[in-house]
């Protein structure tokens, strides 16, 4: 992360405390609807209505998985383990 990045986010987070709250609701929306234009152009197969579905925290978690290398997802894929294996582990299956 570059250090004028860093500062951004300092700045934003510095000014958002000067906000009210429904202030700060519209700056979250823009920047929701920046994060589906980036998972746009990320994914440029995904619908507008498959991002209305989804929360931010989904969104992000999409956004992270795709902007990886391919050959990065498929060493990821390949080194998962599964969600059942890790239950049985764990006693709950």
């Amino acid at each position: 992360m570059s250090e004028e990045f860093k500062q951004t986010l300092i700045d934003i987070n510095n000014i958002s405390y000067h906000l009210s709250i429904e202030e700060a609701k519209r700056i979250e929306k823009i920047a929701e609807k920046l994060l589906d234009v980036k998972l746009l152009e990320t994914l440029p197969h995904l619908q507008i209505t498959e991002l209305e579905e989804m929360d931010v925290t989904e969104k992000l978690m999409l956004l992270k998985e795709y902007s990886l290398p391919e050959n990065q997802r498929s060493k990821e894929k390949e080194e998962a383990i599964p969600l059942e294996d890790i239950l049985k582990e764990e006693g709950l299956l």
